[in-house]
């Protein structure tokens, strides 16, 4: 399936971006004997770039997008008027 997908990235200068969605998996209902868990963080290597992971947040009133990018398109993206207008790149961890 790769195989298929590599071939329409072939040229000088594209990117493939994958995106995964972990929403409405049951990670907060998880319990081993301390209780439920305040946070759930998902495995996104820093080295793999071009990597969204979509994770449900602790309050399932919004959403947690863990998002890797190179460090020059980082910068841009976390300074985009438009997802600064309904995002907040690094909130703060409340629980």
């Amino acid at each position: 399936m790769f195989n298929d997908y590599s071939k329409l990235s072939n040229e000088p200068g594209d990117s493939m971006y994958a995106v995964t969605s972990w929403c409405r998996m049951p990670f907060y209902e998880a319990n081993f004997g301390k209780g439920c868990p305040v946070w759930v963080v998902g495995n996104v290597a820093p080295r793999l770039e071009l990597v969204t992971m979509l994770l449900d947040s602790n309050d399932f009133k919004g959403i947690e997008a863990w998002v890797t990018l190179s460090e020059e398109d980082m910068l841009s993206f976390e300074q985009n008027p438009e997802l600064l207008a309904f995002a907040s790149p690094n909130p703060a961890v409340i629980f």
